[in-house]
């Protein structure tokens, strides 16, 4: 019985141990690129894009992106952006950003403000972009953690807990 499974994992294993070295050595390649001609039409196939933070896109160069993004396919693009439930008062950070979705009152009740959130997906929505929407990072007032603050990265303001 034994030999029989060792039998059966042998052939597949040696393979993939053939293969696995294989990968490992390096061979040259040669591209040529003939620019003076037309051999097809590149068909956009991508549609999906992302950032970090989802604020600048309600800005003047982050509305003038989606534009570009939304006029490749008409309301076919999406855009996803991180921490949409971060806390803050929306203010664009490098590589961080803030909603202010969730807060709470002295006694603890919760506070749901979309505000900022229906803003940054109108700002798609009128750009012919759909959104995408990853709902994550924590919201500061449902950790028991000390507040985090991103390192303040040239210059941006420091938001809180992401």
């Amino acid at each position: 019985m034994i030999r029989s499974i060792a039998r059966m994992f042998a052939v597949p294993l040696a393979l993939f141990l053939v293969a696995a070295r294989a990968a490992d050595t390096p061979r040259p390649v040669t591209v040529t690129v003939d620019a003076s001609k037309t051999v097809a039409t590149l068909k956009p196939v991508w549609r999906f894009f992302g950032a970090d933070e989802p604020n600048y896109a309600t800005m003047k160069d982050g509305r003038k992106l989606l534009t570009s993004l939304g006029q490749l396919r008409d309301d076919g693009v999406y855009f996803r952006a991180h921490n949409l439930l971060c806390t803050g008062d929306g203010t664009p950070s490098f590589k961080w950003g803030s909603t202010n979705a969730y807060t709470e009152t002295a006694d603890g009740a919760p506070v749901y403000d979309w505000t900022i959130v229906d803003r940054i997906i109108d700002t798609y929505r009128a750009r012919g972009v759909r959104p995408y929407l990853q709902i994550g990072f924590m919201p500061e007032a449902l950790t028991t953690l000390p507040p985090a603050r991103p390192t303040n990265i040239r210059g941006g303001p420091a938001s809180t807990t992401g």
